[in-house]
């Protein structure tokens, strides 16, 4: 999947998940602790691909940087495995259902940097704003889960 696919399907999620606080402020103290972690540590990831996705803007070439963008989109995708795992039993089917299937969605495959229908640095921006607005989703759930 391409880096700018892939930014809008974890904004979608972060989102998503961001709008279900509400419900998961009723999970039991130490489920909360531990998706509020898991969160903090998807933001912290989010970062890092950003930062990583930034570099390849200058440098299209950058093989670190494309290997930085694949291990951290792996290490998001880990990460959400575990919280719906958490929420396993705490969401209904549907909302369950949903998450599971955005998570099929975020499988990398391609990681490409550009599509040839917009303009490389056009590409670029939007991605990385993308992914540090999904940053911010999931620092405030963090933040929403420990109140």
């Amino acid at each position: 999947m391409r880096v700018p696919d892939y930014s809008k399907r974890i904004l979608a999620l972060a989102e998503l998940l961001h709008r279900w606080a509400g419900q998961l402020m009723k999970l039991d103290g130490v489920r909360r602790e531990k998706v509020a972690r898991y969160a903090e540590e998807i933001a912290a990831t989010l970062a890092r691909a950003a930062e990583a996705h930034h570099k390849l803007e200058g440098e299209p070439q950058n093989v670190p940087a494309q290997r930085a963008i694949v291990r951290e989109f792996g290490r998001i995708s880990g990460y959400l495995e575990t919280i719906v795992g958490v929420l396993h039993r705490h969401l209904d089917g549907r909302k369950l259902a949903g998450v599971k299937r955005r998570l099929e969605q975020l499988r990398p495959s391609d990681t490409g940097v550009a599509s040839p229908a917009l303009p490389q640095e056009t590409l670029h921006h939007a991605a990385v704003d993308r992914l540090t607005a999904a940053e911010g989703y999931f620092r405030a759930l963090a933040d929403a889960l420990r109140a």
